[in-house]
């Protein structure tokens, strides 16, 4: 695993990791380590990246795409400032 970059989560994230259980847990670590390899590589997961320089990597939080990521706009609009 590619070690240049330090990961933070936000508390939105930390909350819904609470929530889920070892199978949505192991899944979304799953995730997780693909972006640790490769942050550009899925740019479309799921999982909403932040990268406010080139060795941190914020998780957003785990969004529906069904729900044409309506929260994440909600949630996080004031990052684009």
């Amino acid at each position: 695993m590619d070690s240049r970059f330090q990961f933070k989560f936000t508390s939105y994230f930390l909350k819904q990791w609470k929530g889920y259980d070892k199978r949505t847990k192991d899944l979304v670590q799953e995730k997780i380590n693909l972006i640790k390899q490769n942050p550009f590589r899925f740019p479309r997961l799921m999982y909403a990246v932040f990268m406010p320089d080139t060795k941190h990597i914020t998780i957003l939080g785990v969004f529906d795409r069904s729900a044409s990521y309506k929260d994440f706009e909600r949630l996080f609009k004031d990052l684009r400032k």
